[in-house]
């Protein structure tokens, strides 16, 4: 009976997995037109008209146009290279950064990005904000989104915050970023910042960076209570050197500073077999010359060359030369030790002095000006960069949902147009890998993805034919006899539980039966175990809760 359930359960997968494919396909083809599962202050989709305006200043010579990929969804892209751009769109209200937010889109890097900015500033909300004077000087409240060039590759996290105390405005720089992701698929860049003074910042709906306002910012939002005194010089009198040389040292007579650092090994033989004779490179036996090679006109024909394949099988071939060894004579160049400086007093540092711009800011956010527009002022040296799905929501789970939604759905697209290349050059067991992927972008199987789909695209990038079919038959057997012998030993269990439910029914004396002086001393045991539980001190279980916050 096990064997029959076994493959019905089989069945029922592959025609749950052929369902889910179907409903993915269907998935995939709805990406473009996805909608927020919530609220949101600002969505931009490039669907409709648009209201993005180019700006007028003649420093912006390259223009953002609207693209629409092979599914039809529609973005924003760089069509020209090694140029200035600068375009913006206003949001219907000011975001108020106080309540916390969160802010994510779309980049796709189609010639990658060897040196250029794929970021976003968000403008600031001003009286005199207008998007055709938009330049690098417009104020903005954050910057946030990939930039890489040269030593460069970060995820620029910068805020503008405003002092309480003198009103200047500062760059607040995230000093540890993550990197950017500059391969040829799309990926998703989602900033949130909280209202306890936390940030996340999220690339491709995972948590790539994470802290605190008040630690991982340079310069930090809150200054620091004392400073260096300006006035403080280090006099001139100040000895910071720690070590000096020893005027009483000096060369030892032996001491040759010439001595080569290798000499000759004399002691050194030529290997047995080496080959004096012969050289490293020999005329090439199948060489001809060719019919219309005329040597009065063309010279001597000389065959090509080859590897010698007598050398290939000797110590070496051509002269032999006695190998270098070092030299034991050899020191290098002399120099006095150096010894503890009597005059050191320590390294000299200004003194310090209360910071007369201290002040203590426990909700930098409050000092942010408001997000009025959005904007990508950017100067790259790649075209093809595509920006889509511009987000704003004071719920972080609308953003992660319509990223699952959008991002996603190309993302798995366009993986699986590269496993499907991939799979052309695998035969049969490509295919087999192709459908194990698309098995794994169901979203039944999204909590194994992590797991499942690195394997799949690790067999695809160093794949092995014998350790293929190895897995493919020996995963199975491993699973059907798991099964068999979970469903046998039940049975076993169970049928031995009947055998001896019957033999109790019967008056017939059976091996566990127990003579009444046995059943007795049991009885005695029993009160006396009871009596010792009673006089034990009875200790309350301890039990660990988790308290949930509530927005």
């Amino acid at each position: 009976m096990a064997m029959p359930r076994i493959m019905a359960m089989f069945g029922a997968v592959l025609l749950t997995g052929t369902c889910l494919l179907a409903v993915r396909a269907s998935a995939a083809n709805s990406g473009a037109s996805a909608s927020p599962s919530g609220e949101v202050i600002f969505l931009e989709n490039f669907e409709g008209e648009g209201d993005w305006t180019h700006s007028a200043n003649e420093k912006y010579n390259g223009r953002l146009i609207k693209v629409k990929d092979a599914a039809g969804d529609t973005g924003m892209r760089v069509p020209t290279q090694a140029m200035h751009y600068g375009s913006g769109v206003k949001l219907a209200e000011p975001i108020d950064l106080t309540k916390g937010f969160t802010f994510q889109y779309e980049v796709l890097l189609t010639s990658g990005l060897e040196c250029g900015g794929a970021y976003v500033k968000l403008l600031s909300e001003t009286s005199d904000l207008t998007l055709t004077a938009l330049d690098g000087d417009t104020p903005y409240s954050i910057m946030f989104g990939p930039d890489k060039c040269g030593t460069t590759n970060k995820v620029h996290l910068i805020i503008r915050h405003k002092s309480p105390k003198t009103g200047e405005v500062e760059e607040k720089h995230l000093v540890e970023t993550p990197t950017v992701k500059f391969d040829m698929l799309p990926h998703v860049y989602t900033l949130t910042i909280k209202p306890d003074n936390s940030y996340e910042i999220l690339i491709d709906n995972e948590v790539a960076k994470e802290g605190s306002l008040f630690e991982d910012f340079q310069p930090p939002f809150n200054p620091p209570a004392e400073i260096d005194d300006p006035e403080d010089f280090k006099p001139a009198d100040w000895v910071d050197e720690e070590e000096v040389v020893d005027s009483e040292d000096e060369k030892p007579e032996e001491w040759d500073e010439e001595a080569a650092r290798t000499i000759v090994d004399e002691e050194a033989q030529m290997p047995a077999g080496w080959l004096e004779a012969e050289t490293h490179q020999t005329d090439d036996p199948e060489a001809e010359m060719p019919d219309d090679w005329d040597e009065e006109e063309d010279g001597v024909f000389e065959p090509a060359k080859i590897d010698n394949p007598l050398c290939s099988k000797a110590p070496g071939c051509g002269p032999w030369e006695r190998p270098s060894k070092a030299n034991p004579a050899y020191k290098g160049k002399w120099s006095p030790r150096m010894v503890p400086n009597p005059a050191y007093k320590g390294e000299w540092a200004p003194a310090q002095i209360p910071n007369p711009a201290l002040y203590e800011d426990l909700a930098p956010m409050s000092n942010v000006a408001p997000i009025g527009a959005a904007a990508v002022e950017i100067w790259t040296m790649n075209s093809g960069i595509v920006f889509d799905n511009f987000l704003a929501t004071y719920d972080a789970e609308v953003a992660d949902d319509f990223a699952e939604k959008t991002w996603r759905v190309k993302f798995d697209a366009a993986k699986m147009m590269e496993a499907e290349d991939t799979a052309k050059e695998l035969g049969m067991w490509g295919d087999v890998l192709v459908k194990f992927k698309q098995l794994s972008n169901s979203w039944i199987f999204k909590p194994l993805r992590p797991y499942f789909e690195p394997i799949v695209d690790n067999a695809m990038k160093h794949f092995n034919a014998e350790l293929m079919m190895v897995a493919f038959i020996a995963i199975p057997l491993v699973l059907v006899m798991a099964v068999f012998i979970f469903c046998r030993g039940d049975q076993t269990k169970i049928k031995a539980a009947k055998e001896a439910a019957a033999a109790k029914k019967s008056d017939e004396a059976q091996a566990d039966d127990k003579t009444p002086e046995e059943e007795k001393d049991e009885e005695v045991e029993e009160v006396e175990e009871k009596s010792e539980e009673g006089e034990e001190e009875e200790v309350p279980v301890k039990r660990r809760t988790r308290t949930r916050k509530v927005a």
